[in-house]
């Protein structure tokens, strides 16, 4: 079953034949060298799953002695989850969770999500996409109150302000209340400060509210609301990383629960981003394809922006996706927090929680995005059903969206 599965994957996979490749012939030999390290990474992972850590690791080995460090992208996404298997077949210590709670290595965070931000379109995309519509929607209110679920360093509010700078058309007021994973106290509180400062530039009355603590145990109901002001709950890549299926230990922490919570809020506008991939509630055999699927996508467009040997690349592939894929494929229960959900499954748990899709808001906000974030060929930004979507040879990679509660 795993193999057919993998000859379906190589079916409708481009990046298995290299179209440079000089000959067919060296292109064939390509495709079954590939077809190899695949059938070999899988089944290193179906091994690991079931416990069986020698044989694991062996069939790792193999992988390993197949590919180069710095070879095409399927070399590379292979090696760095083998090694991490390898590791983990002789190590409970090796990291599991999400990047952004790794206190050991925080230098390498940082400089992975720096190039992600300002050398590739994700980031802008997700933060501009959102910023717009949230423009487009609250413009002329007085007040701004924006919840932002997982703020990091805050820089879609620096986007933010960078857009209004020389306009008159924006709140003239707007405060923040910014939520992010416990120990980050003191980062909150740099980035509301820097925030403040670059509000204060703009000529925007800002205040602000930090919040450590996981967004499920959030008791939203203690947040100081106001009268009239307009209500915007922000969550740009993070809403996946909430508890689900085998992670959940307490009904009311679960991501349903999440949701619920957040339509009682009644706010006039719900924003979000997402990874447009499925790697929850899953078979493992099928979890694996998607990730394999999912995040040679991201290194393929890696291959396009940037040099094989560029280290900025080595540390985006092995410190920030790299641990992404390592935690999809071995961690379980609540340590398995990379948890993606493709748009139309969001979609149905945001309509199961009482929230509707508006429309036509990035239709409006279109032309605009274009001029901040000019794409070219392979990537793509389209709108598909309720959601706009980043693409990078028309499959999508990012989806964002917007919400609004449903009229009772």
């Amino acid at each position: 079953m795993l193999t057919q599965k993998i000859t379906d994957f190589d079916q409708q996979s481009a990046f298995l034949i290299n179209p440079n490749s000089k000959s067919i012939a060296h292109a064939q030999t390509e495709q079954l060298r590939n077809e190899i390290i695949l059938a070999k990474a899988f089944k290193s992972a179906s091994l690991f799953h079931a416990g069986n850590t020698e044989d694991a690791y062996q069939k790792a080995s193999e992988v390993l002695a197949l590919t180069e460090p710095s070879g095409p992208p399927l070399h590379r996404l292979s090696r760095i989850l083998m090694k991490g298997i390898q590791r983990r077949c002789y190590s409970h210590a090796e990291f599991l969770g999400n990047l952004y709670i790794d206190r050991a290595n925080p230098i390498a965070m940082i400089k992975a999500y720096d190039m992600l931000a300002k050398s590739t379109p994700f980031i802008r995309f997700a933060h501009n996409a959102i910023n717009l519509a949230i423009l487009a929607k609250a413009s002329n209110t007085n007040r701004l109150h924006i919840i932002d679920i997982g703020i990091g360093s805050g820089n879609q509010w620096s986007a933010l302000f960078s857009l209004l700078e020389g306009t008159s058309f924006f709140p003239k007021k707007i405060h923040i209340t910014a939520i992010d994973i416990p120990t980050t106290e003191k980062t909150l509180q740099v980035t509301g400060n820097r925030l403040s400062n670059e509000a204060k530039e703009v000529g925007i009355e800002f205040s602000y509210t930090p919040i450590a603590a996981r967004v499920e145990e959030v008791e939203f109901t203690d947040i100081e609301r106001i009268r009239g002001e307009f209500l915007v709950i922000n969550a740009v890549l993070a809403l996946h990383h909430t508890p689900s299926g085998d992670a959940i230990q307490k009904s009311k922490h679960s991501r349903e629960a999440l949701l619920l919570q957040l339509r009682q809020l009644e706010p006039q506008l719900l924003t979000m981003v997402e990874p447009d991939s499925n790697h929850n509630d899953i078979a493992f055999e099928e979890r694996c394809l998607e990730a394999f699927q999912h995040y040679m996508l991201v290194f393929n467009a890696f291959e396009y922006l940037f040099p094989r040997h560029l280290k900025e690349r080595a540390i985006l592939e092995n410190d920030f996706f790299g641990r992404e894929i390592l935690n999809i494929l071995t961690a379980s229960a609540v340590d398995r927090v990379e948890r993606h959900e493709r748009k139309e499954m969001w979609a149905k748990r945001m309509h199961d929680a009482g929230f509707s899709n508006v429309e036509h808001v990035f239709e409006r906000t279109s032309r605009t995005l274009k001029n901040i974030l000019p794409t070219s060929e392979p990537f793509q930004i389209s709108q598909r059903d309720h959601a706009l979507c980043l693409n990078f040879n028309n499959t999508p990679l990012l989806a964002a969206s917007c919400w609004r509660p449903v009229s009772r």
